[in-house]
C-alpha cells in the first residue's frame, strides 16, 4: 500500500472469480478527512463506492460502478458553506502492461489506454479518490443563491480626448497666415 495516498484499498486481480466480484466501499472518518484534502474540499460527510470487478482475459481487468457522496464546500457567491451532492459514473479498464504512451502521438489513444494492474493489484481506494476530485464542482453555488452585480454609479460623461493632431492643425493656421 502506499502511504501518500488519500484512500487506499487494493485487490488481488486473481482473488477475482471469472464471474466478477462486487465491493462497497465506504471510508471512514480519518480517510474522509484526507479526501477532502485532497479534493479541496472542506470536508467529506459521507461517501460510498459501489464497483464491480470483473476480470478479461489472465492480465486485463474492468470495473463498472458508481462513486456516491456529499462534499461540503463553499459557496462562490455568497461563501455560506452548505454540502453538495455528488454522483460520478465509474467505468475503467485495467491492464498489466499497458501500452507505452510515447509509442502514439494521438491524444485519443493516449487517453484509451487502460490504468495499469501493479503487482497483480487494482488500488479501489485510489480509483474512488480520482472519481471523488472528478465530481466536485469546482465552482459550487448554493441553492438558491444568486449572483447580483453591484449597482454602476452614474458619472458625468467624460470629457472628449482631444487629437493629438489638434495642435498640427493650428500650426498649419499660424503658418498660412505668416
Amino acid at each position: 500500500m502506499q502511504s501518500d495516498l488519500a484512500w487506499t484499498h487494493e485487490i488481488e486481480l486473481a482473488s477475482i472469480p471469472a464471474e466478477g466480484r462486487s465491493f462497497e466501499l465506504v471510508p471512514d472518518e480519518e480517510t474522509r478527512k484526507r479526501l477532502a484534502e485532497a479534493a479541496d474540499v472542506i470536508s467529506v460527510p459521507a461517501l460510498k463506492m459501489l464497483v464491480e470487478v470483473r476480470p478479461v482475459g489472465k492480465d486485463a481487468a474492468e470495473v463498472v460502478g458508481k462513486l456516491d457522496g456529499v462534499v461540503r464546500q463553499a459557496c462562490v457567491v455568497s461563501l455560506d458553506e452548505f454540502d453538495n451532492q455528488i454522483s460520478e459514473n465509474i467505468a475503467v479498464d485495467f491492464a498489466v502492461a499497458p501500452e507505452s504512451e510515447a509509442e502514439t502521438d494521438d491524444e485519443e489513444e493516449i487517453e484509451d489506454l487502460p490504468d495499469p494492474i501493479v503487482d497483480g493489484k487494482i488500488d479501489l481506494g485510489a480509483l474512488g479518490t480520482e472519481f471523488l476530485i472528478l465530481a466536485v464542482d469546482p465552482y459550487p453555488r448554493k441553492p438558491g443563491v444568486e449572483f447580483s452585480a453591484p449597482a454602476a454609479k452614474e458619472e458625468a460623461p467624460p470629457e472628449p480626448k482631444r487629437s493629438p493632431f489638434e495642435g498640427l492643425s493650428g500650426l498649419k493656421d499660424r503658418i498660412k497666415k505668416q
